[in-house]
């Protein structure tokens, strides 16, 4: 269990990171303290509440063919952005400029986490 969470928190770190990497209008501070913040954020949002999220919008979901998924990853990222801004994390910030960016992050978000989850469940 403890192995599995550990690893949660590397792969939605790495997404994090991801991000920044393929859309330089997207920023943050904090180096490793960020993505170990938002690695866990992430890996709890996707664990409890995406769930959720996904069977309160499942009638999205089918008319828009699984696209309705970037929303809910986009509303995940607002999320982690602002638990950033209220919990006041010494030098942690994430910075998304526009509301297109929000989408776009969703988009490599969900495409990087998906591989990366992939390629270990192949390795197990």
């Amino acid at each position: 269990m403890f192995k599995r969470l550990l690893v949660g928190i590397v792969l939605n770190a790495a997404a994090l990171y991801a991000i920044t990497v393929f859309l330089p209008e997207i920023t943050y501070t904090g180096s490793w303290k960020f993505l170990l913040i938002g690695g866990a954020f992430m890996g709890l949002m996707n664990t409890f509440v995406k769930p959720f999220l996904k069977i309160l919008a499942l009638p999205f979901i089918f008319l828009t063919a699984g696209l309705f998924i970037i929303v809910i990853n986009a509303g995940l990222l607002w999320a982690l952005k602002y638990f950033l801004e209220v919990a006041k994390f010494q030098d942690v910030a994430l910075v998304i400029p526009t509301k297109g960016s929000y989408l776009l992050a969703a988009l490599v978000f969900g495409v990087v986490n998906l591989i990366l989850h992939i390629f270990i469940k192949n390795k197990e």
